[in-house]
């Protein structure tokens, strides 16, 4: 997780960058709020001097088609090549159009000849204006009325304007705002899918769900994965422009077990439970709440503290919550503190994995960043967030991915930093993370544990490192890593490697510690209480199964 930033969600023109989902504690009179403040920006507003191509693509409010034609129109963008294996190979790179490559002249050049997928690509790509004449010469008289029906597209005298961004990802065809829509300061705007959906989604524990909750499911990305592997998804959104591109996704997906619906937090579903709830939740520390995706009214990390203690009451027994997460670290008060704090009485067992930490100054500049292409206001506002944070004494901001299962009984919660996410799917890792735990506890007496049969995981392999000297190479270390989910590694010695290599599951604990006393020529006390701590701690971090 450490570097990938997945606590850290870039909001910049970029698939390549991450981005938040949508979730927040703000009620329904807040959204009316903000629009307000919209409307009341007069003619000399900063934000009003934008170009009208920006303009044009900040205002996605699509119609549902019919399920027909919904098939027709997704059909027509794919075998045009609008894809994202194809569209890599046209564009030379999956990078939507940014200030900040100044990657338009080279995006023009790509799209330049007169083909259907050039038309598409500069329509719901970068964001441009057609000829109507010629994009009819290309695109079928019944696409473009599909299009001017659903609102993707809008007609101003000869020219078709775009009013919706389109991304080709995991199999599914997903619209959303252009990138544009930041640098306009559009407050609702509905954030395109991009790697950090992959990376909740690729952490998500993937197994039968009788129903699962996406809380905040901004263009639904989520939900159209979890939909594979649940009976049921409910959708939910504050912002009532996601919750019509939600669902606008859905139908043009031909995914029908989608209920996408509109409020705040939890109360769309109050009185429901779920065997998943996957939420990737606004959750910039920051003094202003600018962007419904992600920012939120509350105090630093007030919004994600609240969903992890009401999540576990919408919960089924045994049923996960995993939510990416920011927190802040106070003066005199450890982090781990904070977090654990959060955890405390909810009635589950708990996993927080830390990834990335930044001091206040270099978080606030990049949110900065992130947020705005206007430097003319960076002095004010990094003094406006530097002031929030000294008052509120934050020395560090912390991000991470928070997961929890709801069990009755007494409770375990794991508080680590881990090393950097492997680029695999996950959710296995939780699971059996999860179950070694349970196994652990399960048998936490010494007498317990020897009569279990450990075997190394098929995923450790043993590493040495050799130091040349006077013409021979001298072992220096053994390591144990892992080579699937995250890479833990244990420095052992050579008598343990040994040791370790003889549990293959065919005999007991006790057994395999006995032998290993015998060759050492070791009091039995001391090596099996050594042994034992040792096989504990390697059966929670995933080295060894019991069998």
């Amino acid at each position: 997780m450490s570097g990938q930033r997945a606590g850290n969600g870039g909001v910049k023109a970029d698939t390549n960058v991450e981005h938040r989902g949508e979730v927040s504690s703000r009620k329904s009179k807040t959204s009316c709020r903000y629009k307000r403040k919209i409307a009341n920006k007069g003619a000399n507003h900063p934000a009003a001097e934008t170009d009208t191509r920006n303009l044009l693509c900040c205002v996605l409010m699509l119609t549902l088609l019919s399920s027909e034609d919904s098939r027709r129109l997704r059909a027509f963008f794919e075998d045009a090549g609008y894809t994202e294996t194809s569209l890599r190979k046209h564009l030379g790179a999956a990078e939507l159009p940014s200030r900040q490559l100044r990657n338009q002249p080279r995006l023009l050049d790509r799209t330049s000849a007169p083909i259907p997928l050039n038309v598409l690509l500069r329509w719901f790509w970068l964001a441009l204006p057609q000829d109507h004449a010629a994009a009819a010469g290309l695109i079928p008289a019944g696409m473009l009325s599909l299009m001017l029906e659903s609102g993707l597209l809008s007609r101003e005298g000869d020219s078709l304007i775009p009013q919706a961004m389109f991304l080709h990802i995991d199999g599914f065809l997903v619209a959303s705002d252009h990138a544009s829509a930041i640098d306009n300061k559009n407050v609702e705007m509905v954030l395109w899918p991009n790697p950090t959906s992959k990376f909740l989604a690729r952490f998500a524990v993937q197994r039968h769900s009788r129903a699962t909750l996406d809380l905040g499911t901004g263009s639904g990305i989520l939900s159209l994965n979890a939909a594979r592997y649940s009976d049921a998804v409910v959708a939910t959104d504050l912002n009532e422009r996601a919750v019509a591109c939600a669902r606008f996704n859905a139908r043009l997906n031909d995914v029908s077990n989608i209920e996408v619906m509109g409020g705040d937090c939890f109360a769309p579903v109050a009185g429901r439970r779920f065997d998943l709830i996957l939420s990737n939740p606004p959750f910039f520390i920051t003094p202003q709440g600018d962007y419904l995706f992600c920012e939120n009214p509350m105090e630093l990390d007030g919004l994600c503290r609240r969903l992890v203690k009401e999540g576990p009451d919408y919960l089924n027994e045994g049923g996960y919550m995993q939510m990416l997460c920011e927190w802040a670290q106070i003066k005199g008060q450890p982090w781990e503190e904070r977090i654990a704090e959060w955890l405390e009485g909810t009635g589950c067992d708990a996993w927080v994995m830390k990834g990335l930490t930044q001091d206040p100054e270099e978080y606030a500049q990049h949110r900065i960043r992130e947020t705005s292409q206007d430097p003319s206001q960076d002095a004010a506002s990094y003094a406006g967030y530097m002031q929030y944070y000294r008052h509120r004494g934050v020395e560090a901001i912390h991000d991470g991915l928070i997961v929890m299962r709801r069990r009755e009984g007494h409770n375990w919660v794991r508080i680590e930093e881990v090393p950097s996410t492997p680029k695999s799917n996950l959710g296995e890792m939780i699971v059996s993370t999860f179950a070694a735990h349970d196994l652990m506890q399960q048998n936490s007496g010494d007498d317990q544990l020897l009569a279990l049969r450990p075997k190394l995981s098929p995923h450790v392999r043993l590493e040495q490192v050799c130091e040349q000297h006077e013409g021979q190479w001298h072992a220096e270390a053994l390591t144990l890593r892992l080579i699937n989910g995250f890479p833990f590694h244990v420095d052992v010695q050579p008598l343990v490697a040994e040791f370790l290599v003889t549990c293959d599951g065919t005999r007991t604990a006790g057994e395999a510690i006995q032998g290993l006393a015998a060759n050492a020529n070791a009091p039995i006390e001391r090596v099996q209480g050594e042994c034992l701590a040792m096989i504990r701690k390697l059966i929670e971090r995933g080295f060894m199964i019991a069998v």
